[in-house]
């Protein structure tokens, strides 16, 4: 399917906001992927779809993904379904058999251990494009972002874990396991309770 028509079609599937967020994954993860010398196409399309099943109810995104291995948490959360759900829909809606591209969508929410470099920067894009809402320490996220993939992806885990704990929830297992790269397992279950600690604050 050429671009113009995932680009119409996907406007179509989804709200205005979704769409401004979208294009700006896009816009991003092309500028990543030409920074760090990945390819610049994959990572376009890679970003214009990766939230192409978010617009949909919890029951099509289960749907999308009779077919395609998901664990009980992830088929119980819309935030969480939409990255499979959308890998699925990349393929059999939109027409994309690259599965670099397959895979930097299914994992742009959750992360998992021993990332491509392309997931990476599809990961990263989504949290940073230009219209995100501000949360402290963008800034210094988006600079890592444009100078060490690496120290980028340990700065987002480590908001996400954060964010998470704060909230009382419990991190998904692939994202524990994205973030024990960087992080020893002692480490990460003292930011857990600090995070804890805080939301009963």
């Amino acid at each position: 399917m050429k671009y113009e028509k995932i680009d119409y079609k996907l406007r179509k599937s989804l709200d205005t906001e979704r769409y401004i967020h979208t294009k700006g994954v896009e816009k991003t993860a092309r500028k990543m992927a030409e920074f760090f010398h990945e390819d610049v196409k994959k990572a376009g399309l890679a970003g214009l779809l990766h939230d192409c099943a978010k617009c949909l109810s919890l029951d099509k995104m289960n749907k999308a993904v009779r077919n395609y291995p998901v664990d009980e948490l992830m088929r119980n959360s819309k935030a969480l379904l939409h990255s499979a759900a959308g890998r699925c829909l990349a393929e059999n809606v939109y027409g994309v058999t690259d599965p670099d591209v397959l895979e930097a969508i299914r994992w742009h929410t959750t992360g998992h251990a021993e990332m491509t470099r392309l997931e990476k920067i599809i990961y990263l894009a989504d949290i940073i494009e230009p219209n995100r809402k501000p949360f402290p320490g963008m800034e210094r996220l988006r600079e890592l972002c444009m100078t060490d993939l690496d120290a980028a992806m340990h700065e987002a885990l480590l908001l996400s874990l954060s964010h998470v704990s704060k909230q009382g929830k419990t991190l998904h297992p692939d994202t524990l396991a994205a973030l024990e790269e960087y992080e020893s397992k002692e480490q990460i279950l003292k930011l857990i309770k600090e995070g804890e600690n805080e939301n009963e604050d």
